[in-house]
């Protein structure tokens, strides 16, 4: 998967994450001025992501009770 950054046609710019296949599988809920600020978003959200993954995937710290 990868984020794709897009001009919506009016001056404003969204990010979306696309499959192996390019078919969309995800599509920012908002707009940003500038392509920067969409790809900060789409970084963000990848980061987001990320530590949600980790933080469902790890064990407890303190073992079963």
């Amino acid at each position: 998967m990868h984020f794709e950054i897009r001009s919506t046609g009016r001056h404003m710019w969204t990010w979306v994450l696309l499959d192996a296949t390019e078919l969309t599988v995800l599509e920012s809920d908002r707009a940003f001025p500038s392509e920067t600020q969409a790809s900060a978003a789409a970084l963000a959200f990848a980061k987001l992501v990320t530590r949600a993954g980790r933080a469902l995937t790890s064990s407890p710290a303190g073992g079963l009770i």
